[in-house]
């Protein structure tokens, strides 16, 4: 009999990527740390056959493909908490891991904490989301980064995260299938959150421990400064982008390349696709999610009545 919560805290997405075995560490991980008060989700591209009889626990969802973005939007339906959280193929929760980041949202102008991925060879951060660096979109940060660049855009990747459940759905909507590259999907979503004036947390006590070969890769080249720096002119054209000395400094003495700064500064020949890609104006303010939940709230106390 499928296990059904009243009112769940968190739905609990987990995609199957890549290798079963790995996905199955992720939700033995994910069962055991789990609290009561959460909704587990499965999502698979129609392969995965449940051997250990898991229904009564995980509502399992087929997706289109076994891409990350395609499982989380095929998944997202079936989802019922007001939070809704991605851990990816590979990746193990820790104990308490959930409590730390949904106290972000306690803050009203927040819509997603991205969490902190440690190398469980290594046991050091990976990554704690991302941010915008004088030289390089969407770089992969760690706490340090984050304490010298308070001010830099910043966000979330997809397969770490925490976001509130309706500004999920207007991303998925925002932004079209055909973009389902991870990284330009978490990094659109970002620079869409940005616009609509909303911020990122950043949970450092929630932990995911990471397989080594599941770790994103961390590639430079000139299609993903093009790709980037088109996304964040079609979305936040008005904010600035550094001045072309920052830029080269960082490129040379940063994690990025010259090619990948190269891309960033002739990226006009992407915007076009951008603009078919994404609706900036889909995401909610802060302001008109707090009033359509009053006006939900007290439409629910009505019916009460």
């Amino acid at each position: 009999m499928l296990k059904v919560l009243r009112d769940p805290r968190v739905s609990i997405v987990i995609p199957l990527q890549r290798d079963e075995q790995l996905f199955e560490a992720t939700l033995l991980s994910v069962l055991e740390n789990q609290p009561a008060d959460c909704q587990i989700l499965a999502a698979h591209n129609g392969t995965y056959s449940d051997p250990f009889q898991l229904g009564d626990e995980v509502t399992f969802v087929t997706a289109r493909s076994s891409n990350l973005v395609d499982l989380v939007r095929d998944a997202f339906g079936a989802t019922t908490a007001p939070i809704v959280h991605v851990i990816g193929t590979g990746m193990k929760a820790s104990t308490d891991w959930l409590d730390p980041a949904i106290a972000s949202f306690t803050e009203s102008d927040v819509a997603a904490a991205a969490a902190t991925l440690v190398s469980e060879q290594t046991t050091q951060i990976h990554s704690t989301g991302w941010c915008d660096t004088p030289g390089r979109y969407c770089q992969p940060q760690r706490a340090a980064e984050r304490d010298r660049r308070t001010d830099a855009l910043n966000g979330f990747f997809l397969d770490a995260c925490f976001v509130r459940r309706d500004l999920l759905g207007e991303l998925l909507d925002a932004i079209a299938p055909a973009m389902n590259d991870p990284v330009a999907f978490s990094y659109a979503a970002g620079c869409l959150l940005k616009r609509s004036g909303w911020k990122i947390s950043t949970s450092f006590d929630s932990q995911i421990f990471a397989d080594p070969t599941v770790l994103p890769e961390d590639h430079s080249d000139l299609d993903r400064g093009v790709c980037l720096a088109s996304i964040r002119s079609r979305v936040i054209p008005d904010v600035p982008r550094a001045s072309f000395v920052s830029m080269l400094q960082s490129a040379i003495l940063g994690p990025g390349s010259l090619a990948e700064m190269l891309g960033m500064l002739r990226h006009r020949g992407g915007i076009s696709a951008m603009r078919r890609a994404i609706d900036p104006d889909c995401v909610s303010t802060p302001d008109e999610i707090a009033a359509a939940h009053a006006k939900s709230t007290t439409a629910a106390n009505l019916r009460a009545a």
